[in-house]
């Protein structure tokens, strides 16, 4: 596991929030920081006539870049922060630099475009190929106060399980001096029915649509909680709710210092790219949401 944190960082009011974020979970996990902005000139100013302007360009790039370094010891003070200026498309930058890192932090709007009501190029490209978990940070989570409490959706794909995973990571980050409290759900709704399943139903006394959902639910949950019977320092609870897992997840999520949940998984909790399920929370959640990096 990797001993540094990375944020993205360019200016905005989100991305302060994301800074701010960052430099409390890089504390509390013991990591270094580091505080990246990405500017894409260089290139283009490396031409005698415009070699000058491409000073002053790169001198206001390192100072963005500091000033997001020093918003991050204001929070955290005494935390190890570097500020890193690179060139090159912004996603692909990022998750370069997150090579070995515990996580990549950016915030949920801003001038780059890290995330909107739709995520834009940038966060879903940090999003589907950072190598490791993501956490993106809305703006109203400007100096976390934690209650101690992880949200994690899983729904028993192996991406549920990476998330399952990365949410010890995000409860080591998120600690205070009480117990943090996580919180697995697995969501469930009845399908509609079918032929095939009609068919196959009635061979089945007893057994119905909602049965079989609400049954895998509890089946998942179950090896979740399998999974985390070892984790240290937190107390583990469990819940299977009904209803669609973008609004499930979210009412659970309200009061929660973090939502975790995967790239990919069985009942919408990913897809072949960022699914539609984790791209709304992504996008609306009231805290800031981990998203793990899930299996092909």
């Amino acid at each position: 596991m990797g001993t540094h944190v990375v944020v993205g960082y360019d200016g905005s009011p989100e991305a302060v929030s994301a800074v701010r974020w960052a430099a409390v979970a890089a504390h509390r996990l013991g990591a270094e920081l580091r505080v990246v902005h990405v500017w894409g000139l260089q290139g283009q100013l490396d031409v005698p006539p415009l070699r000058t302007a491409s000073a002053y360009v790169r001198q206001g790039a390192q100072e963005v870049a500091d000033e997001g370094a020093q918003v991050a010891r204001e929070q955290s003070p005494g935390l190890a922060v570097t500020a890193v200026l690179d060139d090159g498309p912004p996603a692909r930058t990022l998750v370069g630099l997150a090579q070995d890192a515990r996580l990549l932090v950016v915030g949920r709007q801003g001038a780059g475009r890290l995330s909107g009501v739709l995520l834009g190029s940038v966060s879903l490209g940090v999003l589907q190929h950072a190598p490791c978990p993501v956490v993106v940070v809305p703006r109203t989570q400007v100096a976390p106060q934690p209650t101690g409490h992880v949200v994690v959706g899983v729904d028993g794909s192996a991406a549920s399980f990476a998330a399952v995973d990365a949410a010890v990571t995000g409860a080591d980050a998120i600690a205070t001096s009480t117990a943090t409290r996580l919180t697995v759900v697995a969501c469930w709704q009845e399908p509609p029915t079918n032929r095939s399943l009609v068919s196959w139903l009635a061979e089945q006394p007893g057994t119905s649509p909602a049965d079989l959902a609400r049954q895998a639910a509890e089946r998942a949950l179950d090896a979740a909680l399998v999974r985390l019977a070892g984790a240290e320092g937190v107390t583990v609870d469990g819940v299977v709710a009904e209803g669609p897992a973008a609004r499930v997840l979210a009412q659970h999520a309200e009061r929660a210092d973090l939502l975790v949940v995967g790239t990919r998984g069985l009942g919408g909790l990913g897809g072949l790219v960022l699914g539609s399920v984790s791209q709304w929370l992504v996008a609306r959640a009231a805290c800031p949401v981990l998203v793990a990096r899930g299996a092909a």
